[in-house]
Parts: structure tokens; C-alpha cells; sequence
């Protein structure tokens, strides 16, 4: 099988195993301590769907951009200053349109810009990690960051016929791109979501203080 994220023939989340680890520091500390900074986390929400989900498979579109609003307020950063974005894209008909959804409605509280952000997910290479799922996509980010370059989405030909890419903030990232910077640091969002109702938001940036 092939997760198929964002496609208009997805036709559901393929299955993986694996393993991640982070190790996670005080910037301030690791800066001091010479460590390799991959990047670093300006922010994390959680929150559950509660009584509002509809069913225990079903994706909630106001818990997902609700999570978002949150790190977006609480750390002051602005929509037009993050350049990508890593879904949870499990690559199914209703869930990625619902994903996207969120995302834009989040988003569109601050900025109308069409088409600045890319988004993408590790699924397509490597399948849904179940618990994993979600670290493997921080992992994907702060290589990203790293390197500044965004790696592609696999096995996106045709965008689901549900999801205007057109008039929402983000294009697909399907094929290797170099990561441009711009006024500030590259920074990504990151979304991890669970089939129960939790819903996780994260933004990540480069540390610019140990760039070379």
C-alpha cells in the first residue's frame, strides 16, 4: 500500500512500526553547552474533541484549529512567518480536507496571503507510526530545519477534490525544495493528531544564534 496524502485517489492511512527519540534542552543551556541545535520549540497545544466528536474515527474540524489558534496566540508568532507546515496527512478522503481545513480557517484569522506556506507529511514515505506518528514528523521538521530543505510529499499527482490548495495558505510540497529563508528564521508548524479526539499543535524554528 501507499499513503497517498493530499491525493485525490488516497484511500486510507497505511500502517508502520518504529522507534524515535529527542533529546530536548533548554535553549539557553544547549547554546552554552555547544550542543548541535537542531531547532527549536517555541510552542506546544494540546486539546480533545470531548463531547463535540463525532464519532471515534471521525476527524473534528474545531478541536484541530482550535489547537492551532492556541500556539499561535500564546507565542505571538505570525501565520506569514512560517513556511511549512507538517500534517498529519493520514491520507484518507475526509480526514486530509478537515486537516487542511483547520489549518486555513487558523490561519486565515491573521493573513489572507494565498499559497505561502507548503505542507506535507512523513506518512507518504514511511507510513502512519501510530504513537509514533507524531515525533517522526518533529524529527522530519528539525532535519528540515537543519538542512534547510524540504523533502517531498510522495505519491501526490492530483489534489483531493476537496481541498482548494488554490485559495488556502499552503501548496503541497512534492518534490525536494530548497528551504528559502526570509526576514526571520525558517520556522514550520506541526500537527499530530489522535484517532480518539486529542489534537496536538506545534511550531518549530531554526536556532539562528549557532548558524554558521
Amino acid at each position: 500500500g501507499r499513503c497517498k496524502t493530499f491525493d485525490a485517489s488516497a484511500n486510507g492511512l497505511v500502517g508502520g512500526e518504529g522507534v524515535g527519540v529527542l533529546l530536548v534542552k533548554r535553549a539557553a543551556q544547549a547554546i552554552a553547552d555547544g550542543d548541535s541545535i537542531y531547532a527549536l520549540i517555541r510552542g506546544v497545544a494540546v486539546n480533545n474533541d470531548g463531547s463535540n466528536k463525532a464519532g471515534f474515527y471521525a476527524p473534528g474540524f474545531a478541536g484541530q484549529s482550535e489547537v492551532i489558534e492556541t500556539v499561535l496566540r500564546s507565542t505571538g508568532i505570525h501565520p506569514e512567518s512560517i513556511s511549512y507546515v507538517e500534517a498529519h496527512g493520514t491520507g484518507t478522503k475526509l480526514g486530509d480536507p478537515v486537516e487542511v481545513a483547520a489549518l486555513t480557517s487558523a490561519y486565515r484569522k491573521q493573513t489572507e496571503q494565498k499559497q505561502f506556506c507548503g505542507i506535507g507529511s512523513v506518512k507518504s514515505n514511511i507510513g502512519h507510526l501510530d504513537t509514533v506518528a507524531g515525533l517522526a514528523g518533529c524529527i522530519k521538521v528539525a532535519l528540515s530545519l537543519k538542512h534547510r530543505e524540504l523533502p517531498p510529499t510522495l505519491h501526490y499527482k492530483t489534489p483531493n477534490p476537496a481541498i482548494d490548495f488554490d485559495n488556502s495558505p499552503f501548496y503541497v510540497v512534492d518534490q525536494l525544495r530548497e528551504w528559502a529563508g526570509g526576514n526571520g528564521p525558517r520556522r514550520a508548524g506541526l500537527t499530530s493528531l489522535g484517532i480518539g479526539g486529542t489534537n496536538t499543535h506545534a511550531i518549530l524554528e531554526e536556532c539562528v544564534a549557532v548558524r554558521a
